[in-house]
């Protein structure tokens, strides 16, 4: 058990540095939050077109996720250049080597088309949690993740939108399934998942012609990753384990529970981050029949319902220049100013 403290620590530093945006990065300041620079292209809401970011409960199968995404990680090819795939996420869509990762995701197809039919399944039958031992395929994972990162990209570059948005949905349903497993190191791992799937997302809102994913992302779960099933799994087998007396038992949850601060700030963080991009969403909607400006306060959008930061539970604070808005998602609670997220966004012109 000591050692998930330190599985812990492992899965902070996944996360932190699964933090790259598609957009610049304007601020590295430690005590400045994370400030991305976007330039929206206006975009309608297509009542007549719905689009889903999860699967829609009749379009489940009775498989078992676990068991698929640990197949897609034995087919992962022996020699990806992971450093390579990493790269390819930050390349400006209109730079990306198209043909090369054409050829990286050909060569990964049978670990893509594993992870597409566990996406499609209603649960993942996870191995038990076993003290001291850290659960397999985390990095794998997040392998996975930079290929479907990068089909998606390639996807929304190529104009193919419908397809970009189908596989944003296999990642986030991968995110929720490894989020929502047995231990807190999956499920901070599964806020890794998330956070990079959100990406393409930014990318799609910079791309002339491209749809407006306001509705998907409102009908997204919240919280999009329960953390509080790994945190309660793990828990509750420690007070199970007889590998402990009581006193040590003690010790060991006071220590997990102080670690739990730290997860619960990131599922939160992942939380604001949703509820934002849903935001940036109705400001191309705003866009779209206002000649192509912005909004100077955010009450000015009556067409759809504006989220609220779930972090204060007020309006997002918002401010418009003329030619830049801003848009600031709250620090979460127990967090650092690092942990808050500001857009400055442009209309594309």
């Amino acid at each position: 058990m000591r050692r998930s403290i330190i599985h812990l620590i492992v899965a902070v530093a996944l996360i932190l540095s699964s933090r790259v945006q598609a957009g610049k990065q304007a601020s590295k300041s430690p005590e400045s939050p994370r400030v991305f620079s976007l330039a929206i292209e206006p975009s309608a809401i297509d009542s007549q077109k719905s689009y889903s970011l999860v699967p829609k409960a009749e379009e489940l199968t009775e498989g078992d996720a676990a068991v698929l995404y640990n197949k897609a990680v034995q087919a992962l090819p022996a020699k990806m250049n992971v450093n390579q795939l990493a790269d390819w996420r930050k390349v400006p869509l209109s730079q990306l080597p198209k043909d090369q990762i054409q050829a990286v995701l050909q060569q990964a197809q049978s670990s893509l088309d594993l992870v597409s039919q566990g996406a499609k399944c209603k649960n993942g039958n996870w191995p038990p949690f076993v003290p001291g031992t850290m659960p397999a395929n985390l990095s794998e994972y997040r392998q996975l993740t930079f290929l479907l990162c990068l089909k998606a990209r390639l996807e929304i570059a190529q104009g193919q939108y419908d397809k970009a948005i189908e596989t944003l949905r296999t990642g986030l349903t991968m995110s929720k399934h490894i989020g929502e497993a047995p231990t807190i190191i999956q499920g901070m791992t599964g806020i890794a998942v998330a956070a990079l799937m959100l990406r393409p997302v930014e990318d799609l809102a910079q791309v002339k012609g491209s749809p407006n994913l306001y509705p998907a992302l409102h009908t997204l779960p919240r919280p999009l990753i329960n953390i509080e099933v790994p945190i309660s799994s793990e828990l509750k087998n420690l007070e199970s384990s007889k590998q402990y007396n009581a006193l040590t038992r003690g010790l060991l949850r006071d220590q997990l529970e102080e670690s739990h601060k730290r997860v619960r700030v990131t599922a939160n963080r992942l939380d604001g981050d949703v509820a934002a991009l849903q935001c940036v969403e109705a400001l191309r909607h705003y866009a779209a029949s206002h000649n192509g400006q912005l909004p100077k306060q955010l009450g000015e959008v009556s067409e759809v319902q504006v989220p609220q930061d779930p972090l204060s539970g007020k309006p997002f604070a918002y401010r418009y220049d003329g030619s830049k808005a801003v848009l600031e998602v709250s620090v979460p609670k127990g967090g650092t100013p690092r942990d808050g997220t500001r857009y400055e966004m442009t209309v594309a012109r």
